[in-house]
């Protein structure tokens, strides 16, 4: 009886947070952007239209934190449920709301004016506050490579999911409150001869198995290179920057083992000397640079068309070792699919 009256408030949630075309079943949804020409054409719905709609839904809590946050209908949806009594609390990166004049600052006394509590990371600090992630009513996880600003929202390529699970929603919560109330940023390891032990990374999300991580906490990148090392067939990605000299190297390791390794670049940085995409192309990988007039921002691995790992995360050293950043690793073929035709359209 519960567990059917938990459904059945589920689908309810979900049938009106979320806007008819959205990729997705159940306790999941995907949203992609489609900028210029394509977004005529496109099926999918759009990332600020569903946190707009998710936002618009809240009835208790919302947690975000955001790199940057300038869309003004995401404005108006966290302003809206401040005035209906919902607790709005958000972090953000120092250097894009609080350093920025103009815009950033007209954004910030409108969030602040409407009694919204607003926590940044320290000025001049090394790393980023990079995450992109909101945690709604202690049960909805929205996170992804979309920041809620214009240029994101239509003219950059992003992904965002929604999730339902207290349980994943909780792993971020406490991430959050991290920031939020302990003000620690750019963590390195969790304190205490047990953290380890503490610490819940995993989720099983009917049958579907789901695990967290953060930066630079969790050491992202040996996680990676370790999925990786396990792809048996396949690895498609598409990275807005790629500088990581091991995960370049470990995808040229199984592209010569024999896997299909195929990948696209955003243009703007690729032909950089970090950059891993001129070694990728001289080792025969086939790699491309995308064609969008803005960016493409998407930061997403698909392993042998069951699992993807996405999120915040670049594949470098500063989101590896400075930014606080975070990853979902999916074990999903639905989702992998939904992946895969965003990759086959970008390609």
């Amino acid at each position: 009886m519960i567990h059917r009256i938990i459904t059945v408030a589920l689908a309810a949630f979900l049938a009106l947070a979320i806007p008819a075309g959205g990729d997705g079943a159940g306790w999941w949804k995907l949203y992609f952007t489609s900028p210029g020409k394509w977004a005529v054409l496109s099926k999918t719905v759009n990332p600020e239209a569903g946190l707009t709609a998710l936002l618009g839904r809240a009835e208790e809590s919302i947690y975000g934190a955001f790199y940057e946050i300038s869309s003004p209908a995401i404005i108006d949806a966290l302003v809206d449920a401040r005035k209906r009594g919902v607790a709005v609390k958000l972090v953000t990166e120092h250097d894009t709301m609080r350093a920025k004049k103009g815009k950033g600052t007209r954004f910030l006394k409108r969030l602040e004016d409407a009694g919204i509590e607003m926590v940044s990371d320290p000025p001049r600090r090394r790393g980023l506050m990079h995450n992109k992630f909101a945690v709604i009513d202690g049960k909805y996880l929205w996170t992804g490579s979309y920041n809620p600003t214009v240029n994101d929202s239509v003219r950059n390529n992003n992904n965002a999911i929604l999730i339902y699970s207290p349980i994943l929603a909780d792993i971020y919560k406490n991430e959050f409150l991290e920031m939020f109330d302990e003000e620690i940023f750019g963590n390195r390891k969790e304190e205490g001869p047990f953290a380890d032990l503490r610490r819940n990374y995993h989720v099983n999300i009917e049958g579907t198995d789901i695990n967290a991580y953060f930066a630079p906490e969790d050491n992202v990148e040996r996680i990676i290179l370790k999925r990786l090392e396990k792809a048996k067939s396949s690895i498609y990605f598409m990275a807005f920057s790629f500088t990581s000299a091991g995960i370049g190297e470990m995808m040229i390791k199984k592209f010569k083992s024999g896997v299909t390794v195929q990948g696209i670049f955003e243009r703007r940085g690729a032909k950089t000397g970090h950059s891993q995409y001129v070694k990728m192309k001289l080792e025969g990988l086939p790699v491309r640079l995308d064609h969008n007039r803005g960016a493409m921002h998407h930061k997403v691995i698909i392993i042998d068309g069951e699992r993807v790992i996405m999120g915040s995360y670049n594949f470098s050293r500063n989101a590896n070792r400075s930014n606080d950043e975070n990853i979902l690793i999916i074990d999903n073929r639905e989702i992998a699919s939904a992946f895969m035709s965003e990759f086959k359209r970008l390609w």
